[in-house]
C-alpha cells in the first residue's frame, strides 16, 4: 500500500514536470526533445544562426572567413536565446521533487 502511494505520488510530479523529453514514437528506448519555433522559416533562421555561430567560432568573429557573416552579434544572441529554450529547468525541478520524497521515505523507515 505504502509504495502504490509513493508511486502514485512520483507519478503525478513527473506528469507536472517530465515536459523537454518524451518518448520518441517510432524509436523504442530514444527520447525526444521539442522546443518551440513560429514556423518553419523561424526554423531555418535557427539552423543558419547555428551554422554562423560555428563559424565564427572556428574562424574569429572579427575575420569571418572567405564570407563575411551579417549581424554576427544577432546570430549569437538567438542561439543563446534557444540554448536557454534547451536547457530542461522543469526536469531538474522534478529531480529535486523526486529526492525529497526518497529522502522522506528514508527517514519514515
Amino acid at each position: 500500500m505504502k509504495k502504490k502511494k509513493i508511486f502514485k505520488r512520483l507519478k503525478r510530479v513527473g506528469e507536472d514536470h517530465l515536459r523537454k523529453l518524451t518518448p520518441h514514437p517510432h524509436l523504442r528506448n530514444h527520447q525526444q526533445i521539442c522546443f518551440p519555433v513560429q514556423n518553419h522559416l523561424h526554423l531555418m533562421f535557427l539552423i543558419e544562426d547555428l551554422i554562423k555561430v560555428s563559424v565564427m567560432a572556428l574562424n574569429g568573429i572579427e575575420r569571418g572567413g572567405d564570407r563575411p557573416l551579417k549581424e554576427p552579434e544577432r546570430g549569437i544572441s538567438e542561439v543563446l536565446k534557444h540554448a536557454l529554450d534547451l536547457l530542461p529547468l522543469e526536469e531538474a525541478e522534478f529531480i529535486d521533487k523526486i529526492t525529497e520524497i526518497l529522502n522522506q521515505q528514508e527517514t519514515k523507515d
